[in-house]
């Protein structure tokens, strides 16, 4: 269960250079096809912080093509984790935790952030088998197992919420008005130890919304190369837990192109999602990974929803699949 101390630091005297505590907060506008995030790893025993801010306003593979970018990996670490405020004008202040969440960020080119990030449900802790039954009669050690982060999901919850407020992006300002979700997660983060996976939303208004992760195998075909992890069902304001999901994507390089799900509930409902993307593109969250993430529009029995994907791509475990010498034939042509 969490409560609003999970939103100070968890290290303890113990805790190694390793130890992260991270916030990942999407901002998003479908009807304009954007898609903006605010991402926070703070590393408390080496008190640094990294705060990445950026804006999409296409479907891209390149980096190059983001419409708005301010990274910056060497920021001082804030006293207290509910309150983050760094010399880069981003503020993240959970204002009623572990529910409801205030960010206001001005940062160069006349580009700004404000937005409430209201809680709609209780955050559903991933380790907790009252709230996750695939959780149940398992040891700490197989529960961070399962995850799809491994040790730096010692501690984690996913929580859907209500964005409200406004992003304004180099002098344009966007009203935000839409459902959303948020996370934050602890525990020993080795940048080399990055997994491959995936981490998915669908937001279907209020009423219903999907959370779930997924274990990634690049070695496997499409449609074998991912295996469920955790998630949970957010319907008409009662959450379940999803017990079994199946999903197959189809890509173009590292851009997802289709994402077919099929979701089956711990009352037996099943549902069967396809997206696609309309905003997004590579992101390097730690140098040893490329993630692909953004905004992706979800279809569900005629119904359209919105929310955002991230598909992690390790660099220690591409580079042994993919790395080639000059006398190598391409692995593509380009016309």
């Amino acid at each position: 269960m969490i409560t609003a101390e999970d939103l100070e630091y968890h290290h303890g005297p113990d805790a190694d250079y390793t130890w992260a505590e991270t916030y990942y907060l999407p901002i998003s506008v479908p009807e304009e096809r954007l898609f903006a995030h605010v991402y926070v790893c703070v590393r408390p025993v080496l008190g640094v912080m990294q705060n990445d801010i950026r804006v999409h306003g296409s479907v891209s593979d390149s980096e190059f093509e983001l419409l708005y970018v301010d990274t910056q990996f060497h920021l001082p670490a804030p006293k207290r984790f509910s309150r983050i405020e760094g010399p880069n004008g981003l503020v993240v202040e959970a204002v009623r935790p572990p529910r409801d969440y205030r960010i206001d960020y001005v940062g160069y080119d006349d580009t700004e952030i404000h937005v409430d990030m209201i809680g709609i449900m209780d955050p559903w802790d991933i380790h907790d088998p009252n709230q996750n039954l695939l959780a149940a009669n398992r040891t700490e050690e197989e529960r961070i197992a399962m995850t799809s982060m491994g040790s730096g999901y010692k501690g984690h919850f996913d929580m859907h919420c209500r964005v409200t407020g406004t992003l304004k992006v180099r002098g344009k300002e966007y009203p935000v008005n839409i459902v959303d979700r948020m996370n934050h997660s602890w525990g020993p983060r080795h940048e080399m130890e990055i997994p491959p996976m995936n981490s998915v939303w669908a937001q279907f208004g209020e009423d219903l919304g999907f959370r779930f992760h997924m274990h990634l195998d690049p070695t496997k075909p499409t449609g074998q190369d991912q295996t469920f992890a955790h998630g949970y069902l957010l319907d008409k304001g009662q959450v379940y837990t999803i017990t079994d999901l199946q999903m197959e994507t189809v890509r173009v390089g590292i851009v997802p192109i289709t994402i077919d799900v099929k979701a089956t509930d711990q009352r037996g409902n099943v549902y069967t999602l396809r997206g696609v993307p309309i905003a997004g593109g590579p992101w390097r969250a730690y140098s040893t990974c490329v993630c692909w993430h953004g905004l992706i529009r979800w279809e569900l029995g005629g119904t359209i929803g919105y929310g955002s994907l991230q598909e992690n791509h390790s660099l220690p475990v591409e580079t042994k699949l993919r790395g080639r010498r000059w006398t190598d034939r391409p692995a593509s042509l380009t016309a």
